[in-house]
């Protein structure tokens, strides 16, 4: 019975994985239409995501999280999915990796954000912290994305305003992004810290 229910959720999900890898690989501008493949955080869901960060190699243990990776990113995209923001990757490839929308609470991965794992957790970590910033911000009726207050090195300041395309209002909250995406886990505690709030509200389920 698990085999044949495996076999069905192959069926279903494979058209849409295999839309997304095709975009990775060779973006296509028929299926422009189709651009934001939406997350919704079940466990295929994720799996989804995390196939196509091992492409074009296979997820050794599928439906298994066998490392600390992969424990931070299921975590992180289940939190972020819990606090209400809305999550997808987005086909077509733009000067970014990911990108997070205060107004429209929405954050969009793109594909040079699934190259490898590396990458892929830096994203969700750095644009996760954003969701971090949007909490603390709406717990005091602000209405754009502010600084949380984190420690953040003076090279990354420097290096954003020597290197980077940012506004200059912009590079406090980018360097904080930028502190975090390199820390193990800092993402993850800012969330459960600053958006506890929407976290604990009951499910509508």
């Amino acid at each position: 019975m698990l085999q044949k229910q495996i076999r069905g959720w192959l069926r279903v999900s494979l058209s849409t994985l295999t839309l997304a890898i095709a975009l990775v690989v060779a973006p296509s501008p028929g299926l422009a239409q189709r651009d934001l493949i939406p997350i919704a955080g079940s466990d295929e869901d994720i799996q989804l995501l995390f196939d196509l960060v091992y492409y074009p190699r296979r997820d050794p243990a599928r439906f298994r999280l066998h490392n600390s990776a992969e424990v931070e990113a299921y975590q992180l995209i289940r939190t972020i999915l819990r606090t209400g923001t809305t999550l997808y990757i987005r086909q077509r490839q733009d000067d970014n990796y990911g990108s997070y929308n205060f107004s429209r609470d929405r954050l969009i991965l793109r594909p040079r954000a699934l190259a490898h794992w590396q990458i892929f957790i830096e994203t969700l970590r750095h644009e996760g912290w954003h969701v971090v910033q949007a909490c603390f911000a709406a717990k005091r009726d602000l209405d754009s994305l502010v600084p949380v207050g984190i420690r953040v090195s003076p090279s990354i300041v420097a290096d954003l305003y020597r290197k980077s395309g940012y506004n200059p209002e912009d590079i406090p909250i980018e360097a904080e992004a930028f502190a975090a995406e390199r820390v193990p886990n800092m993402t993850l505690q800012g969330l459960q810290r600053e958006c506890a709030d929407w976290l604990n509200r009951p499910s509508k389920d």
